[in-house]
């Protein structure tokens, strides 16, 4: 995260270290959504269910490319019916006027392109395949799903059914490619499109969110740098709106409180670098023993993560009760101080620090399991004080620091639990070019993130490095020119609310610099990403409310947001 320095009035500035970024990830930003399974013409036609009588009417200009083809034929029942292979020695063009069910044609094949889908191709005896180079609309029908898996030679690897109770659809507008868990969708023996299993089943289980369907809603301004908003799961519906500047306020029935929950004023630094009050979790048993939590920086630039008492009502807590958990030396640099904070659904406190500041790790934290910077931290706050270690910690028998869960981080601002499945989701901020989104399986730990060895998928600095051992991201995108698409991640939430059905198993993150916004639906280590659009925000957090809703925290414009799905 880059934090600004206030200098009078809101600046976004920053120190020089706070400032540099991460050099290069690639953005393998997949768009694994769906080809047309109606016209192929120019101009976008409405989507088209996808069932054993539709007719594909491709009317379109095709082009070839030089290389080689591979071409699969499926039978009605999604069977593999055989394959063919062919090299064409150069490009050419072609024009198709096809108009037949698939199952009907025995001359319809799905073409393979060194490893790409390159779309319907007509095989005949003297001749080669035609590849689509479009993306368009497709609707994804009720009915038996049948996905197959490509290597990068074309060859099929694994494939899995599954039943689609309900219709739904998606579009994209750029070419998608075949990596190892992206699978072609067959409806009922016909193709329909890209195809990502989600979470432990085998099916499109949340349609697609389509690109630019989100807003903002404003909820309350006024806030003084707001960087954090969170619920304390009591019953009462209050946010807890973070202040950097030391002030936690409670936002209520539609009023902000004007007394503050809790004052750390008097303990924290605030604001030179990235330094301040930057967490806050409240204890699953809050409404019996009101224990809550915070991360911030002190005076010296030091972490600190302590433990206070609220008064027996819960209205308020007191900086006196403070019980300091761990303070980490951090005062070389004052940026990368990480600062989320919050408990797992095994009831242990995870602790999210940056590297230690400057550019490319200098002080060498993100791979030395030893330090505390650069981490996921997992300790228990349940027995005895301060803390005690887990005993299923990667490294509470030796190896690392006992309460080191993951490491290999540059600075991973907001985390979160995806509430349904437990699994951790990390938005680790770049150096200059790329940013991340990290994510780990629940009660998996030890993962290398790979930095400073790796940024994104590749090497960080160098042309070769020891990729063996490493976590690689889920999700990565570009900084784009002069940081046009952003500079800085900051992670979200999987939306698991019920009052917004289209957003549900959708993950939201945004960037900081930009106000951009991006959602995704995903499964394993395939991320499919749909730009949200760009809103004029400092995005310092996103939150939740106690229903599962999703708010967003604007630091320079002092405001907290609901996230919204648009009709």
């Amino acid at each position: 995260m880059k934090l600004p320095i206030l200098l009078g009035a809101s600046h976004l500035g920053g120190s020089g270290a706070s400032r540099r970024r991460r050099a290069s990830r690639v953005a393998r930003l997949l768009l694994v959504l769906a080809l047309s399974a109606g016209s192929l013409a120019a101009a976008p036609a409405p989507a088209q269910a996808a069932t054993t009588a539709t007719i594909y009417r491709p009317n379109h200009r095709v082009h070839f490319d030089a290389g080689t083809y591979t071409g699969y034929k499926f039978s009605a029942s999604g069977t593999i019916l055989a394959h063919k292979t062919a090299t064409l020695s150069r490009a050419s063009g072609a024009a198709t006027r096809l108009r037949t069910t698939v199952p009907g044609h025995s001359g319809n094949w799905l073409a393979i392109v060194n490893g790409i889908w390159a779309g319907y191709s007509i095989h005949e005896s003297n001749r080669t395949y035609l590849p689509f180079a479009r993306l368009r609309l497709v609707a994804f029908a009720a009915g038996t799903h049948t996905g197959y898996k490509f290597n990068a030679a074309g060859s099929i690897v694994a494939h899995k059914t599954f039943k689609l109770t309900r219709a739904s659809g998606a579009s994209a507008s750029t070419q998608a490619f075949i990596v190892t868990k992206t699978y072609l969708l067959i409806v009922n023996g016909i193709w329909a499109g890209y195809w990502v299993p989600v979470g432990s089943g085998v099916g499109l289980k949340y349609p697609p969110l389509g690109s630019n369907r989100l807003g903002l809603r404003r909820v309350v301004g006024g806030l003084d740098q707001p960087l954090y908003v969170t619920n304390a799961d009591d019953g009462t519906n209050r946010l807890f709106i973070v202040q950097r500047t030391g002030l936690v306020r409670v936002f209520r029935a539609g009023l902000l409180q004007s007394a503050a929950f809790l004052n750390l004023t008097g303990k924290i630094s605030c604001c030179d670098g990235e330094r301040g009050l930057l967490g806050l979790a409240f204890h699953p048993g809050f409404v019996t023993n009101r224990r809550l939590f915070a991360y911030y920086t002190d005076s010296t630039g030091d972490i600190i993560v302590a433990e206070y008492t609220a008064n027996a009502a819960g209205t308020s807590a007191s900086a006196t009760t403070e019980r300091v958990l761990l303070r980490i030396n951090h005062r070389t640099y004052s940026n990368h101080d990480g600062g989320w904070i919050g408990f797992g659904p095994d009831g242990y406190l995870y602790i999210a620090t940056g590297d230690g500041g400057g550019g490319g790790d200098p002080l060498g934290n993100g791979q030395n399991r030893y330090a505390l910077l650069g981490k996921i931290l997992r300790i228990n706050v349940n027995g005895a004080p301060p803390y005690t270690i887990p005993p299923t910690n990667p490294f509470a028998n030796g190896g690392g620091a006992k309460e080191v869960w993951a490491y290999g981080l540059r600075n991973p601002w907001r985390d979160s639990f995806d509430s349904l499945t437990g699994s951790l989701f990390i938005g680790d901020v770049g150096q200059s070019a790329f940013e991340e989104v990290d994510r780990s399986a629940f009660g998996v730990g030890g993962q290398n993130y790979g930095w400073n060895v790796m940024e994104g998928f590749s090497c960080y600095n160098a042309s070769t490095c020891a990729r063996s051992g490493k976590t690689l991201p889920i999700a990565v995108y570009a900084h784009g020119t002069s940081n046009s698409i952003g500079c800085a991640i900051t992670g979200g939430y999987m939306y698991r609310g019920t009052a917004q059905p289209a957003f549900q198993g959708h993950y939201i993150f945004g960037d900081f610099c930009t106000g951009r916004l991006w959602t995704m639906y995903q499964d394993e280590n395939v991320a499919n990403l749909v730009t949200q659009g760009q809103f004029a925000v400092n995005i310092s957090s996103f939150g939740q409310g106690e229903t599962g809703e999703v708010y967003l925290t604007d630091l320079s414009g002092g405001v907290v947001y609901r996230v919204v799905v648009n009709p």
